[in-house]
């Protein structure tokens, strides 16, 4: 971004069909600064889609993507990432044979950096890139609790570390929008726990806006400032998460507690 607040996105009359299903119908959606907007919904509506259109992984047939008033409709992934959106994939990418420090160290690098034919002028050149990031690359796994493993192998690192790890990668790379794409998915109680901590902690000690998917209501409940309820391809209701989560719709539609108490 070209300032150091966090952006709002905006997306507008979002359409995406694929052969003949349409996964996404009309879709208006903000994400705020500053804040953690949830997207929830069954599998299968259209949650991983927008995130995919957010960061130009997809092309919508129709509407616009918007950060602040600079509109980012159809530009290539590599450019929204430069423009400071940052995503954490449900599949986890990171270099497994390189350690956890190299992984960061990447993210850290410049663009002409990353070119094959830079290393190659000179034979010093990786030691050098890895000598002039390697204490910011530690400070970035030392904030999500990775530190102590900056040696091991990515690979080698648990699903959970993983995850850290990739979000740890968008800190270095000073991401001011973060999607997060089931961020506790597959992980334990604890690890659960330790993700909620780390996401609360982004917000109120960096200025960035994140938006996320989840599946988990308890995670849902404890981050999101505001909600959109996602249903086959549309956004069915929006609010605040209480407002969302407590409509009798959303509950029979998602949870199958129409009529039912939610008990905490």
């Amino acid at each position: 971004m070209t300032d150091n607040r966090p952006p709002t996105i905006t997306l507008k009359g979002i359409k995406k069909t694929f052969g003949s299903f349409q996964a996404l119908k009309q879709v208006d959606a903000t994400i705020l600064p500053g804040r953690i907007s949830a997207f929830v919904g069954p599998n299968g509506a259209g949650k991983t889609t927008l995130f995919h259109i957010l960061t130009g992984n997809l092309k919508p047939d129709a509407g616009t993507v918007k950060i602040n008033n600079k509109n980012i409709t159809g530009m290539e992934p590599w450019r929204i990432a430069e423009l400071g959106v940052g995503k954490l994939f449900q599949d986890v990418r990171i270099f497994e044979n390189m350690t956890v420090l190299e992984n960061v160290v990447v993210a850290l690098m410049k663009r002409k950096e990353e070119n094959p034919l830079y290393a190659f002028t000179s034979l010093f050149k990786n030691k050098e890139i890895y000598n002039r990031y390697n204490d910011e690359a530690m400070h970035c796994l030392e904030y999500v609790g990775l530190e102590s493993r900056s040696t091991t192998l990515g690979g080698e690192l648990s699903f959970g570390q993983q995850k850290l790890l990739s979000i740890a990668r968008l800190i270095a790379h000073k991401s001011s929008c973060l999607l997060l794409d089931e961020p506790t998915a597959a992980l334990s109680p604890t690890m659960t726990k330790e993700m909620i901590k780390l996401i609360q902690r982004l917000i109120s000690e960096k200025d960035i806006s994140i938006a996320l998917i989840e599946h988990n209501m308890t995670v849902v409940r404890e981050l999101a400032f505001y909600t959109y309820f996602m249903h086959e391809g549309e956004i069915f209701c929006h609010g605040t998460q209480n407002c969302v989560l407590e409509n009798p719709d959303v509950r029979e539609l998602y949870m199958g507690l129409s009529g039912v108490t939610n008990e905490k």
